[in-house]
């Protein structure tokens, strides 16, 4: 009797032995498995020919590879805000790759400002405007330098940026507060006329920014 438990136990013992010695051996198989993943996902992409590239690197049209920034219009009541537009494009594209500013680009940005507008959007009570939407609206198009032949275009493009008017109502942890230059401290010190303006220049700053940014990628989309 004891004889027979005896080899029922070491057979137990032997049959999780060799479960454990398959599980590991499973496992070490998936692992080495998915750790060559990625590789054999990215050669299937690039074998494919299907046109793949990596975001955030735009391919021009007709070879072009490098750009120039022609003077941009400002067809606003905005005084100087088409040299501000135009220092952000030009931050924009160097702080990418893909794309070379030069002074004689093969291909020439040209960027029309057509509108700026600040609208109340919401008030309490007694009509106190409470929160602005800033917005503007542009068109650029690409053409070649040698050539003068439009390579690309696109008008009316419109971008928006929303900023509180008055400190009660300004979240100062939201993303846009901390991008700026005010502090919560001196919040209490400054009337509402001086936080509007502040908020006003804050927000033009940061929609300048995205204008830029959604230029790039648009060009980056459209080839």
């Amino acid at each position: 009797m004891a004889a027979g438990v005896k080899s029922k136990v070491k057979g137990q013992r032997s049959k999780v032995k060799t479960e454990g010695m398959f599980s590991l051996a499973f496992w070490t198989y998936w692992t080495w498995v998915l750790s060559f993943l990625p590789l054999i996902v990215l050669s299937i992409v690039l074998s494919s020919g299907c046109g793949y590239r990596f975001a955030g690197v735009p391919t021009l049209p007709q070879g072009v590879k490098s750009v120039s920034f022609a003077e941009f219009e400002n067809q606003t009541l905005e005084p100087g805000v088409e040299k501000e537009l135009q220092w952000a494009f030009e931050r924009e594209f160097r702080n990418h790759a893909g794309i070379i500013v030069a002074k004689q680009g093969e291909g020439i940005l040209n960027v029309t400002l057509n509108d700026i507008h600040f609208r109340p959007l919401t008030f309490d009570q007694r009509d106190q405007v409470l929160e602005y939407e800033v917005a503007l609206a542009f068109d650029i198009s690409l053409t070649h330098r040698d050539t003068g032949n439009m390579l690309w275009q696109q008008n009316n493009i419109r971008i928006a940026e929303e900023y509180s008017a008055i400190p009660q109502v300004v979240v100062t942890t939201s993303p846009e507060f901390l991008q700026g230059t005010l502090d919560p401290k001196d919040l209490p010190g400054l009337t509402d006329i001086q936080f509007a303006e502040t908020q006003r220049r804050l927000a033009l700053e940061r929609l300048l920014k995205e204008a830029a940014r959604e230029a790039y990628f648009r060009i980056g989309e459209d080839f």
